[in-house]
Parts: structure tokens; C-alpha cells; sequence
């Protein structure tokens, strides 16, 4: 039978959890480009579905801003991010279900629909 002292040297021991081995921890070079990689996606935003009302509430807008040709800033969904930008709307291209825009420097690009967050005219 151990002596009591025996016994709480070996709750010490014990309560010392993962202690033991942390001298005992390293890194590779390999680890670095996985651990900033799983650090990046704790980031990442997952793409907000947009529902029926939303929906028919952005059609409005940007069917306003591409008749009276307004300036809007538009938030969108891209690269697991939210972005913004002001643009003009040139196109609405139903079944593509994208939008045709042109930004302040006079670049052309696209934007699906179903990335889109919001529209607001300027």
C-alpha cells in the first residue's frame, strides 16, 4: 500500500494534465501554410440566401436605378466575403440572372444574382 505521501505526489503528478509532453511539442515549416489556411477560414462568411420579399425588394431598386440611370451602391457576396462597390446599372440579363454593371473607373463586369445582399440607390 502507498504512503500518503506517495499518493499526493501522484495527484500532483496527475493535475499536471498535458504538461508532461508540452517540452515535447514542435512545429514543421510544413505546419505553417495549413495552420494560416485553417486560420483564414475561421474567417470566411458563409452567402446570405436571400428570401421571397428581399428578393422582389432588390428588383425594384435596380430596376429603378437602370431606368432613370442612378448610381447604387451594391453589397455582394464574393470569395467568401462581403463586398461593396458603386456602380451604374447597364443590363439586367433574366435568364443569366445576373446584372451587368459599370464602376467608377469604367469597367464593365457582372454580378449573379444570387450573390446579391443588398442595392440602395445613391
Amino acid at each position: 500500500m502507498p504512503s500518503f505521501e506517495e499518493l499526493e505526489e501522484y495527484k500532483t503528478f496527475l493535475r499536471r494534465g498535458n504538461l508532461t509532453w508540452e517540452g515535447s511539442r514542435m512545429m514543421l515549416p510544413e505546419h505553417k501554410p495549413r495552420i494560416l489556411e485553417s486560420n483564414e477560414r475561421d474567417k470566411w462568411i458563409e452567402k446570405h440566401e436571400l428570401d421571397q420579399d428581399e428578393l422582389q425588394e432588390i428588383g425594384y431598386v435596380v430596376m429603378d436605378a437602370l431606368n432613370h440611370t442612378h448610381s447604387v451602391a451594391i453589397n455582394y457576396w464574393h470569395d467568401w466575403n462581403y463586398h461593396e462597390i458603386s456602380c451604374y446599372i447597364l443590363n439586367v440579363s433574366r435568364d443569366q440572372k445576373q446584372i451587368k454593371i459599370e464602376l467608377s473607373n469604367g469597367e464593365i463586369d457582372y454580378i449573379q444574382v444570387n450573390f446579391l445582399r443588398s442595392v440602395v440607390i445613391l
